[in-house]
């Protein structure tokens, strides 16, 4: 599981659950996006910074979900939090925010997408890109 940037973590599976509080103060994550198909985690103690996705598959996302997604992140960066990406089955749904992310913070789409495919844990980049580029296209009206 990898910091994709200096304050953005990505990771899945049961331990984060599980061993939550040890994993908090290890990285000080403070905010959690969760993207799943169920329910967001039960994170002990809770955080009051928490932003639940419904997402079944990496190519369920929608404008709006990447729009909140990368609004909670901002939002979250500019208090001063660490946020952590969580998918429970594992990081293939978090690609496109991190890819959403990176655009929403003055990246280029071709730029994002070469950065994406450089991360030994993400290529090949399996999202939409279309669905980036009606996302750009949405952040500059």
């Amino acid at each position: 599981m990898p910091w994709v940037t200096d304050h953005i973590f990505v990771a899945g599976g049961d331990f984060i659950v599980n061993d939550w509080a040890t994993f908090q103060d290890q990285t000080g994550i403070s905010a959690v996006v969760a993207i799943g198909d169920n329910s967001a985690p039960a994170l002990q103690p809770p955080q009051a910074a928490l932003l639940w996705l419904a997402l079944a598959a990496e190519s369920d996302y929608t404008l709006e979900q990447l729009r909140w997604g990368t609004e909670f992140i901002a939002t979250a960066l500019a208090t001063g939090r660490q946020v952590l990406l969580y998918a429970p089955a594992g990081m293939h749904r978090t690609r496109p925010l991190v890819a959403a992310h990176l655009i929403h913070s003055g990246v280029s789409l071709a730029r994002t997408l070469r950065l994406m495919e450089q991360k030994p844990w993400l290529p090949p980049y399996g999202g939409d890109a279309t669905l980036l580029e009606e996302f750009l296209t949405a952040l500059t009206r």
